[in-house]
């Protein structure tokens, strides 16, 4: 039997061949070329889902602050650090929760270390110059880091009992951002990857998912700053900028790439 002439094709038939890769798969369009069918249900479907999980997540948010204060508490007691750990209260409306800080001093940025770290600092960009270009977004980011390390150097050299930020208080602003960051993210989500047609259990599921990472990242990372910073305050610009609320929107980020490479009802 012939295949049929292009003339004998009907119309549902040409639009399926145009979809279909070689191999027969069905190829969907880009997202960002994807037309979006919203409509007024999936509207109500989306502002119930985003209400629901934000107010499950202030109603937990003293809950949330104890699990951060007892995961301070036991690096604090097993690293062997002085000091203690203090509950920093938080106050939002109605809503009042704590955050954990420590209180304990930073180190100071003694000759040994600050000599130590501006030659660990001159060699990575002595060998950044070595890197072949194939590798030049991996060379930019080891001389942005340079960078901010080298202007730490420069300014604990010349300026260093002028520096305005102490141990205790950089923890709860770290904390804080880090709270507001996560009681965001419905809403931002909501936004975003709600408008895609995915299916809800997905939605929910990707939301609650980055929040609940967050939530248990969130004081190992902080106590990692804490640990680093009471040996040597010099680390304090590059944690902040590098390894501090940068890294948690890039981890947000990162989960949301794959939350966007599942499944979605048009590709079933």
């Amino acid at each position: 039997m012939s295949a049929p002439t292009p003339s004998a094709l009907t119309e549902a038939q040409i639009y399926d061949i145009r979809r279909r890769g070689w191999r027969g798969g069905i190829i969907t369009p880009h997202r960002a070329f994807a037309r979006l069918l919203f409509t007024a249900r999936e509207f109500w479907i989306t502002l119930g889902s985003v209400l629901s999980i934000s107010a499950a997540w202030l109603l937990s948010l003293r809950y949330v602050g104890e699990l951060w204060f007892h995961v301070f508490r036991f690096w604090h007691r097993m690293l062997g650090l002085e000091g203690s750990v203090a509950r920093a209260p938080q106050h939002w409306g109605p809503i009042q929760f704590s955050v954990p800080t420590v209180l304990i001093s930073a180190g100071p940025p003694d000759a040994v270390t600050w000599w130590t770290t501006a030659a660990v600092t001159l060699l990575i960009l002595w060998t950044t110059f070595g890197i072949p270009e194939e590798q030049l977004p991996f060379v930019y980011l080891l001389r942005f880091l340079v960078i901010i390390q080298g202007t730490a150097l420069a300014y604990f050299a010349v300026a260093a009992a002028k520096f305005p930020h102490d141990l205790p208080s950089y923890i709860v602003g770290m904390l804080h951002f880090g709270t507001i960051f996560i009681t965001l993210l419905p809403l931002i989500l909501g936004f975003s990857y709600f408008l895609f047609d995915f299916r809800l259990p997905q939605k929910i599921g990707l939301t609650v998912g980055i929040m609940a990472y967050l939530v248990i990242f969130l004081p190992f990372q902080y106590m990692l700053h804490v640990w680093i910073i009471h040996n040597s305050i010099l680390f304090m610009p590059m944690l902040y900028f590098v390894f501090g609320p940068f890294l948690d929107v890039l981890i947000f980020v990162s989960l949301y790439s794959w939350g966007m490479s599942w499944q979605s009802l048009d590709e079933t």
